[in-house]
């Protein structure tokens, strides 16, 4: 019964796929949710991502659809232009986000090895659960920073400085 217990303390941390996002408000009031659209504006470049898989993040994006019958086609072929404003702010943002989520897995990295220091107040199978968030942990962020730098690589082919102004 016990090695069960351990087996699914174990696979536990693999099934948690759940993205929750907390920010704190101007009463200090600590707020979570799951759906980023929910964070109101003035907080969500401030929320943290708690539980984040680097593929599983969902992200707002600002829709700049033409409106329909608006469109005005010259029949000129069309030419690859420097990016808009929207698209720089845009890619500042995704680079920003994806920089932010390195950090704080960088963060719950020290954490957890913080807490694996000292090992005489936990029972065994915490230990071996904290060991394997751990292992995960240090996988996302090889994955994070694959998607920073391929960031920067889009932003110079772009000419986009990643720079805030």
């Amino acid at each position: 019964m016990k090695k069960l217990l351990v087996v699914l303390l174990l696979l536990y941390p693999l099934s948690a796929s759940a993205v929750t996002y907390e920010w704190t408000d101007e009463s200090g009031t600590v707020n979570f949710t799951e759906d980023l659209g929910n964070v109101p504006k003035k907080y969500r470049k401030k929320a943290k991502v708690l539980g984040a898989e680097e593929s599983g993040v969902p992200q707002i994006i600002e829709s700049s659809e033409p409106v329909k019958g608006k469109t005005k086609d010259t029949g000129a072929a069309k030419e690859k232009k420097a990016p808009g404003a929207k698209e720089e702010a845009a890619l500042r943002n995704e680079y920003g986000a994806a920089k932010a989520n390195l950090q704080a897995t960088e963060q719950e990295i020290t954490e957890l090895r913080a807490r694996l220091e000292d090992t005489s107040k936990m029972s065994r199978s915490e230990y071996l659960t904290l060991q394997n968030t751990l292992k995960q942990d240090e996988f996302r962020v090889g994955d994070q920073r694959k998607k920073v730098d391929q960031l920067r690589e889009k932003a110079e082919k772009a000419g986009v400085s990643l720079e805030q102004k």
